[in-house]
């Protein structure tokens, strides 16, 4: 049995694949750039959780669901508020609703919590100090689409 992979051909399909390619990873580098310094520069603060929910999106390969926890806070005398459960633009998204709720425990309507806040962008606090490989999948992903293209040029 032979794989047969139909790559871009045509020097615009090639070319439009290695912009996707090279974007893509450099939008992961970035994310995982900026989710690093939030996390290594963050502050902390009090806030207030004001709402909880869990948005859900339907995907070919199956649902996701993702946790959101509106909150107010203060920094250095300004009012802000987010809803960034944690750092970074890309959103963490779980495979049942239960595993998302179970995200918010602790975040009740009304609750006093620990914030954190970036000083370079005080307006993105979030919640949870942790850190996601989600921006080195979608750094992969872009290698992929490069490493595939580059094979099918090299191939033909």
């Amino acid at each position: 049995m032979e794989l047969d992979f139909n790559g871009p051909s045509g020097a615009i399909q090639i070319a439009i694949a290695l912009i996707i390619g090279l974007g893509t990873i450099g939008y992961g580098a970035y994310s995982y750039s900026a989710q690093s310094s939030a996390l290594d520069t963050a502050e902390t603060v009090d806030a207030t959780i004001v709402s909880t929910s869990i948005e859900t999106r339907e995907e070919r390969r199956g649902t996701d669901y993702t946790p959101h926890v509106t909150f107010n806070y203060v920094y250095e005398g300004e009012t802000y508020t987010a809803s960034n459960v944690y750092p970074g633009k890309l959103p963490r998204e779980f495979g049942s609703k239960e595993d998302a709720r179970a995200e918010l425990d602790g975040y009740e309507p009304g609750d006093t919590v620990t914030a954190y806040v970036p000083p370079n962008s005080p307006g993105n606090a979030f919640l949870k100090h942790e850190s996601s490989n989600k921006p080195l999948l979608v750094v992969g992903f872009g290698g992929i689409v490069v490493m595939g293209t580059i094979f099918t040029v090299l191939r033909d």
